[in-house]
């Protein structure tokens, strides 16, 4: 009898424990507003991890989440009633914000984010998770158990991926790191901006991280990365973004060449949009591959402080001209101006997903469709097949049908046609010594199982920016592959190791204490003295750099103030935090002692030196 009712029991917990599996919570699709998530397409699916989101317009609390949601792309919808799919929330996964969704061709990689300041959360230790498409499962990828060098989560950065099938990879330039990215980060900590840019390989699961070298790179959060095919490798291109007080310029693109592993700067010409953060873009290329063309969407200007104002501008860089172009929507039904949200290149359309649209509107619909070769704002989806052929889904080389088409005012710049052709080959302005933009019309295949070929020509040139000022500066990263072990940082918190070894020097001065003591407090003062005009030289060559570079915008007289509860200069109630630039001869470092680090939009003042966490 005790046996039989043993057995029961087992059966009865057996089926208990499956109900609950089935009945795991849903993630919601219904919500009033959607921002700051990470987002990638895989196939013919859209997948929506996390974020933000309201479900009322009064909501100001408990906005993060980890919510999961699928979009398929293969068919027609109309914005008005996007078939979104809510799937089951994992259970491991953290509720992030702002990190970002790398993807091969089976898989997704969850890395960094933002935990929630409202209420405030404690960042667990950072994990890489993995989410297999094929098994519909999460789990947490082996390479951040034991890494060196040691990998941290960062977040505001800008992301993005290169699925080459052979090599995927995942990139993520710049970004923060503080009490609500690290664990064990203290809250009185400020905050800390980047200089590096990460890469992990899917294949073979190994981190690299590229470090450029010199001042005249500046810290950054809130920017955006993309990926063009030209060169060995491809490139990456960086755009936009700053912090509290600077912000990067579009009048110069900073350029990562993959094959040499360097960073190097790239002039513009034509009207130069504003200087704005947390915009998005995304690529869409000739058929011929003759012309790249980055569309930038919205995003938010910090400037003045307190008065952040969202964009709903479009504009266009072509490459390799490197002009940038304006496109003209006026009389169109243009979606509301947005910063945090996202966007996606598939089948010659620019797909928009959420972002936060300030106090002006309670709620939003979250989903936009702009066609890329008529530049018009639609009402509709037009879905299918996922398309191959190049790096941004913009035409599929098995089938005649032509996705994506070379708008006439790209044209009237680059030459050619709609199909492509363009005749203009380099950038409009100079490149700079050792660029991989340099060089005759590129010719090569891209293909998805392989990685671009390409034939350049070197040139030996300048960047001339508008002021008058020759611009030569190539930063040369420093490239590691990550190995087994995980030993802390130089540099990082929580690592007591300087990375310096002193040397020990006995000084014989006499025999008497009163002698000795003469002796130290000289040097004291030689070395005191020596302190303070290094300090001033280097201040005044930092300042020089800066504006000879032309990295530093208008400067707001007070650092940004922002609303944690809506993001990014919204109005959704909560705390303020207002901060007076006070400039009495402390270290600005010093002055942020005790301030408590909060969500994107609020860029407190990074620390100066060069040290990268994540390296």
């Amino acid at each position: 009898m005790r046996l039989l009712l043993s057995s029961l029991l087992v059966q009865v917990g057996y089926v208990a424990c499956h109900s609950i599996q089935r009945r795991q919570e849903v993630s919601s699709t219904d919500v009033c507003l959607r921002w700051a998530h990470q987002a990638t397409i895989v196939d013919s699916t859209l997948y929506i991890y996390g974020g933000r989101s309201r479900k009322s317009s009064q909501q100001t609390e408990n906005t993060w989440n980890n919510d999961f949601l699928s979009l398929s792309l293969s068919k027609d919808f109309n914005i008005a009633s996007t078939p979104l799919t809510g799937l089951p929330k994992p259970n491991g996964p953290p509720a992030v914000a702002l990190g970002y969704l790398w993807h091969d061709y089976s898989s997704l990689y969850l890395y960094g984010g933002q935990y929630s300041d409202t209420p405030p959360v404690e960042p667990d230790p950072f994990e890489l998770w993995k989410y297999s498409i094929k098994e519909s499962k999460w789990s947490t990828d082996a390479s951040t158990t034991n890494t060196q060098p040691k990998i941290e989560r960062a977040a505001e950065g800008a992301g993005v991926t290169i699925p080459n099938r052979d090599n995927p990879r995942g990139y993520y330039f710049g970004g923060h790191l503080d009490g609500y990215t690290t664990n064990g980060w203290s809250q009185s900590t400020p905050r800390l901006y980047l200089t590096s840019m990460i890469e992990y390989d899917m294949g073979s699961s190994t981190w690299t991280n590229h470090t450029e070298e010199g001042a005249s790179f500046p810290e950054r959060a809130d920017g955006v990365v993309v990926y063009i095919p030209w060169g060995g490798d491809g490139i990456l291109l960086a755009l936009g973004g700053g912090d509290n007080v600077t912000f990067s310029q579009l009048n110069v693109i900073d350029v990562f060449d993959i094959k040499k592993s360097k960073w190097t700067k790239q002039a513009t010409t034509g009207p130069t949009p504003q200087i704005r953060v947390n915009a998005c873009a995304v690529v869409f290329s000739a058929p011929d591959n003759s012309s790249h063309n980055i569309y930038m969407y919205g995003g938010q200007n910090l400037q003045p402080a307190g008065e952040q104002t969202q964009y709903d501008d479009i504009w266009i860089l072509t490459i390799p001209l490197f002009k940038w172009i304006k496109v003209e929507t006026d009389g169109q039904s243009n979606p509301p101006a947005r910063a945090g949200h996202t966007c996606h290149a598939y089948r010659g359309q620019m797909l928009v997903v959420g972002g936060f649209v300030g106090s002006q509107l309670s709620c939003d619909t979250g989903i936009y469709v702009f066609d890329a070769s008529t530049l018009q704002w639609q009402t509709t989806f037009h879905g299918g097949p996922f398309t191959s052929g190049d790096s941004t889904n913009t035409y599929d080389p098995s089938s005649s049908e032509q996705l994506y088409a070379v708008p006439d005012i790209i044209i009237s710049q680059i030459g050619g046609s709609n199909t492509g052709g363009a005749t203009v080959t380099a950038p409009e302005k100079t490149a700079v010594p050792d660029s991989p933009l340099t060089g005759s019309n590129p010719e090569y295949t891209y293909k998805p199982d392989n990685t671009p070929i390409i034939t350049a020509i070197p040139v030996t040139s300048t960047i001339t920016a508008d002021n008058g000022e020759v611009i030569t500066t190539v930063i040369t990263s420093v490239r590691t592959t990550t190995p087994t072990g995980n030993p802390n940082p130089t540099n990082s918190p929580g690592n007591n190791n300087s990375g310096n070894k002193s040397t020990p020097v006995g000084i014989i001065v006499g025999s008497t204490v009163g002698s000795v003591a003469l002796v130290v407090s000289v040097l004291l003062l030689s070395l005191f003295l020596w302190y303070k005009r290094r300090v001033r030289d280097l201040q005044k060559s930092y300042e020089e750099d800066r504006v000879s570079q032309g990295l530093v915008g208008n400067r707001p007289v007070s650092m940004v103030s922002s609303n944690i509860g809506g993001g990014g200069g919204g109005g959704a109630g909560g705390r303020h935090y207002n901060y007076s630039a006070v400039m009495d001869g402390r270290s600005k470092e010093d002055l942020m002692e005790g301030v408590e680090p909060t969500f994107w939009g609020m860029l407190l003042q990074p620390r100066r030196s060069l040290r990268v966490v994540n390296h």
